[in-house]
């Protein structure tokens, strides 16, 4: 019984032993010194040295690179509330402006003109009058005389030269008494007039003219509007001259 205890503990004893020797690493490897050495963590690095010889240092192995810690990116920075704006109306919701057209009759006077404007005003329309001066004719004539005797004895003689168109003018003002031969239209007309008369051996005779004032109405308005309009004045004075103009604003 004594023996058994004993060999018991000297065989825990060897197994301890053993167990030591294998975690130092001096145990045997089952394939000999060569496979011990295929067991060390690099023994390609391993060198053995003789007596006198100094062991080279060992390498120094390179650190592994620490990665670089970037910093958190900002938290994007709130959006401003835009603002809420009007849709623009679209093109086909905004009204145009119709195109405007003005005309113009000249050579009123001042009841033509007045009737003109009414119904313009009356129809929507604007309209401005403005008065015009110029030659309305050329007047071939003789100057006034001293009085009615004169004028009568100077009409005696016009007869006795072959005259036979005048008359002595009775109304009051500057050309009373004068004698009147003819009143035209054009320069060029009352210029031949005079030469005739000097043929007949009428000396006296002279060319003046004759200063008109009328007036001129433009009336301004929606052009598809004005064009009846127009065309209902022209009939109604077919003597007053229509022409196009700038349209007032």
């Amino acid at each position: 019984m004594k023996f058994l205890r004993a060999s018991f503990f000297v065989l825990f004893a060897a197994n301890c032993v053993l167990a030591l020797l294998n975690l130092t690493g001096f145990a045997t490897a089952p394939g000999g010194e060569p496979e011990r050495l295929s067991s060390q963590l690099h023994p390609e690095t391993l060198k053995v040295v003789g007596n006198g010889e100094e062991a080279p240092a060992p390498e120094k192995t390179a650190e592994a690179p620490v990665a670089a810690v970037s910093e958190p990116a900002p938290a994007a920075a709130a959006s401003e509330p835009v603002a809420a704006t009007e849709s623009a109306p679209t093109e086909s919701a905004v009204k145009k402006p119709l195109p405007l057209a003005c005309v113009s009759w000249a050579g009123l006077s001042k009841a033509q003109s007045d009737a003109v404007a009414l119904r313009a005003k009356d129809a929507g329309f604007v309209s401005k009058e403005q008065s015009v001066s110029g030659t309305a004719s050329w007047w071939v004539h003789l100057p006034p005389q001293a009085d009615r005797a004169a004028a009568e004895k100077k009409a005696e003689e016009l007869k006795a030269l072959g005259v036979a168109e005048f008359f002595i003018v009775k109304d009051g003002g500057a050309n009373q008494n004068a004698i009147s031969l003819g009143l035209y239209k054009s320069e060029e007309s009352a210029n031949r007039a005079l030469e005739a008369l000097k043929t007949k051996g009428v000396r006296s005779a002279r060319v003046e003219t004759r200063e008109n004032t009328s007036i001129k109405l433009e009336v301004t308005g929606p052009a598809d509007q004005l064009a009846g309009f127009s065309s209902e004045t022209s009939s109604r004075l077919p003597n007053a001259p229509r022409a196009n103009c700038t349209p007032a604003r």
